[in-house]
């Protein structure tokens, strides 16, 4: 992957911390791969075992990012380009499928912003986004933060479409010519 050692594991074990005090599905997702990729549990997306190679995780990040803007999986052609087992979807929940997706995006290098929040971001100064999820689980449950989360939902889910659009359009391009 295109990641340093010290930078996976500060964002596996930021992720890990934030999922243990309840933080939402998308970090979940950005957990569950991490671990898949670091300790060997199974993938995010398919449930698959074995091997994690880069082709794995190129088709479990499309897979990911398939069910994140809520469109139709891979096709055929596009299994073949990712040279992995066709494997079904085994989670629908889009929040996990998009924490999954800015996990494996980031580790292939697709995408220079991490998939959470950490330290290090902090340190540079750099602002946190979804300032909501740092309200306690117990002062959750009101309408404002309702709203703030909807909101950050929805900017994520229209995120993932605006990628799935680019990279059908670069697959169904690259498949015609």
């Amino acid at each position: 992957m295109n990641r340093t050692p010290d930078e996976v594991r500060e964002c596996e074990q930021v992720s890990g911390r934030l999922v243990q005090r309840g933080a939402g599905r998308r970090e979940t997702g950005v957990s569950a791969t991490l671990a898949w990729l670091l300790i060997g549990e199974v993938a995010p997306m398919t449930w698959r075992t074995g091997e994690r190679t880069r082709e794995v995780a190129r088709a479990e990040s499309w897979l990911a990012l398939c069910v994140a803007a809520g469109q139709p999986g891979p096709t055929d052609d596009d299994w073949l380009r990712l040279a992995a087992p066709p494997l079904p979807a085994q989670v629908e929940d889009r929040e996990f499928a998009y924490g999954a997706w800015r996990a494996l995006a980031w580790l292939l290098g697709v995408r220079e912003d991490w998939p959470t929040y950490t330290s290090w971001h902090r340190a540079a100064g750099f602002p946190q986004p979804d300032q909501h999820l740092n309200v306690p689980l117990q002062r959750r449950d009101t309408p404002q933060w309702r709203a703030a989360h909807r909101a950050a939902r929805e900017r994520d889910e229209a995120d993932a479409h605006r990628y799935w659009c680019h990279v059908r359009k670069l697959a169904d391009s690259t498949a015609d010519g």
